[in-house]
């Protein structure tokens, strides 16, 4: 079996060296679709060998669908610009790259949230990310892809080890580029506004994460991300609420 690694980046000089190191031993190929970045991710990706493409962004699922047309390799691992392959997670790539006998494997997402390895509210967190090339495609909204594979599924032991929000300021941006995309997304499919869901859904969401999921047990930091998957819940029934608002003034002018 032969692996191309996938990877859409924008501005991802951060982490995108130790990304690239977890990944080059098992890699067949790394194949990495830009959006435009202005810092060192290219330079960064191409002293790796990886293959650069460039894209406009436009929403996740038609970059990641454009971004699978690229690998050539007969699986595709698909990681994030700031997921690390843990080593445990290689070592089960190594088998299944020896051995496989699934279509396509799930694998757990283990998220640093402020510096705090998050093992309840975010955890365990499966995603479907290694697959057989001809047998997957990205479905979804403009937001919250997910990875559709046609065949059996299994999941893989370890981690992906994701360093997605280095601060609150990091997480606000993606709270507000996130929640943009969901309302767009929800209204184009003529999804309606509802005062219920504006005030029940982000008490749900925070009681989900901090008592269900024990979030609590995560620390302070617990608590917050608690907090702010609330306030993401809020944010994008408002933004469905404001695009219905601005509709219906544009066409009563």
């Amino acid at each position: 079996m032969s692996l191309s690694v996938g990877i859409l980046t924008f501005n991802s000089e951060r982490y995108l060296k130790e990304v690239l190191e977890s990944v080059k031993s098992i890699a067949d190929e790394i194949v990495i679709l830009d959006s435009g970045s202005k810092d060192r991710t290219i330079e960064i990706a191409k002293s790796f060998g990886a293959k650069v493409f460039f894209r406009k962004f436009d929403n996740f699922v038609s970059q990641k669908n454009y971004l699978l047309s690229l690998c050539k390799k007969e699986w595709v691992l698909f990681i994030d610009d700031d997921e690390v392959v843990g080593n445990e997670l290689k070592a089960e790539i190594e088998r299944v790259k020896k051995e496989g006998s699934f279509d396509g494997y799930y694998v757990n997402v283990l998220t640093n949230y402020l510096g705090r390895w998050i093992k309840y509210a975010w955890y365990p967190d499966w995603h479907l990310r290694l697959a057989k090339r001809e047998k997957c495609k990205w479905i979804g909204d403009l937001v919250h892809e997910s990875l559709k594979v046609d065949g059996k599924l299994g999941y893989l032991k370890g981690n992906l080890l994701h360093y997605s929000y280095p601060s609150i300021s990091h997480h606000l941006k993606k709270i507000d580029l996130y929640t943009s995309l969901y309302a767009e997304g929800v209204y184009r499919r003529g999804k309606k506004f509802s005062y219920m869901k504006l005030f029940l859904s982000p008490l749900g969401a925070f009681l989900r994460r901090y008592i269900f999921k024990k979030g609590f047990l995560d620390g302070f930091e617990g608590f917050v991300l608690s907090v702010m998957s609330s306030y993401y819940t809020f944010l994008k029934y408002l933004k469905l609420w404001e695009k219905e608002k601005n509709e219906k003034t544009f066409h009563s002018r």
